[in-house]
């Protein structure tokens, strides 16, 4: 059975190029393209990995992942891995994101090849 990624971002291109990437790895992948979308989905589905982007509109990828892990916490179920992935270098926002304690954290333009092998080291 593949494993189960969630994939958190609102641009289409990288969701599309990162879907058929992972897919084409044998991975499942399901998107969403906004934080309320993916509390909802991790709600209903078990994930074996999240990959969020940090930059988005309204709620962004690490308060997404932190109320995600509140909620899982309520639930009495362990933390999902994540792997951030920006195109904004910032400091502090690295900091914030640390906190979460990411399986990594790539910068956009990434090459496939570092995202595909992140995903595979930690989903192996």
């Amino acid at each position: 059975m593949p494993k189960n990624i969630l994939l958190i971002d609102d641009e289409e291109l990288i969701i599309r190029s990162l879907r058929k990437l992972l897919e084409k790895n044998a991975f499942a992948v399901l998107v969403a393209k906004n934080g309320q979308d993916a509390l909802a989905m991790v709600e209903e589905e078990d994930f074996d990995l999240i990959v969020a982007d940090v930059r988005m509109p309204g709620m962004n990828g690490i308060e997404t992942i932190k109320t995600i892990y509140e909620n899982l916490e309520k639930r009495g179920l362990k933390r999902i891995p994540v792997i951030f992935i920006t195109g904004y270098a910032n400091e502090e926002i690295e900091q914030e994101a640390e906190t979460l304690k990411p399986v990594a954290y790539i910068y956009k333009p990434f090459e496939i090849t570092e995202l595909v092998d992140k995903v595979k080291g930690v989903l192996k």
